[in-house]
């Protein structure tokens, strides 16, 4: 009988350890990659942003893609799909590989009637710009003026949603939504008269400031 120690030292030996060692460690590697592969099929598709898009852009398939994303990082309102936002206008600036939301969009953020029959997009042009900056994308607000001497103020329109605040370009200026008699209002008032909006829906709920 050959001594073991013999055994070990040839080379056919410790090339045989070798060759089954390698391929243990390959299998336990596509044991790996397949179980990564698998998690990641498991992650739910969503729309992300391919590249970086400005706001008021009317987005093209160039501008988005759809990615698989793990579920504990989309947002409750994330899209899934590109048919849902072909052509619909973005009215907040996005950065590349940021996902798609619905309260990106003019169309898609005030759909169902959440804000009555939207028809049109009134830019408001405030008497105090101090507001702007604190203004938010979705805020619902009532749109005020006074005429002459008078002190109460009177309502021009009511249920407007904000879609853009900016103090650049235009400055001073809220891009809110409204339907099409109410931003007829607006428009006309805002030819004599200051324009001031007051805050109201959730936001404007001090018991949700805790």
């Amino acid at each position: 009988m050959v001594p073991f120690r013999q055994i070990v030292q040839t080379p056919g030996w410790r090339r045989s350890l070798l060759v089954r060692r390698a391929a243990a460690a390959a299998l336990l590697l596509a044991a790996l990659v397949v179980s990564v592969m698998e998690v990641a099929h498991r992650d739910p598709p969503a729309v992300v942003f391919a590249r970086d898009v400005e706001a008021g852009t009317a987005l093209s398939l160039d501008d988005v893609a759809v990615a698989r994303v793990p579920a504990h990082l989309l947002p409750r309102t994330a899209l899934n799909s590109l048919s849902d936002i072909e052509g619909q206008v973005i009215v907040a600036a996005a950065e590349a590989g940021e996902v798609a939301t619905t309260s990106k969009f003019v169309d898609v953020a005030f759909s169902g009637g959440s804000v009555g029959e939207i028809t049109n997009i009134v830019p408001v042009r405030l008497a105090e710009p101090e507001i702007v900056p604190l203004s938010r994308h979705g805020d619902t607000v009532t749109i005020v003026t006074h005429r002459g001497e008078e002190l109460s103020p009177e309502i021009v329109a009511a249920g407007g949603r904000v879609l853009l605040a900016t103090t650049e370009g235009t400055p001073h200026t809220l891009l809110v939504a409204l339907p099409h008699d109410a931003a007829r209002a607006v428009a006309a008032a805002s030819l004599s008269t200051p324009l001031a909006v007051v805050l109201t829906g959730d936001r404007a709920n001090l018991s949700n400031m805790d």
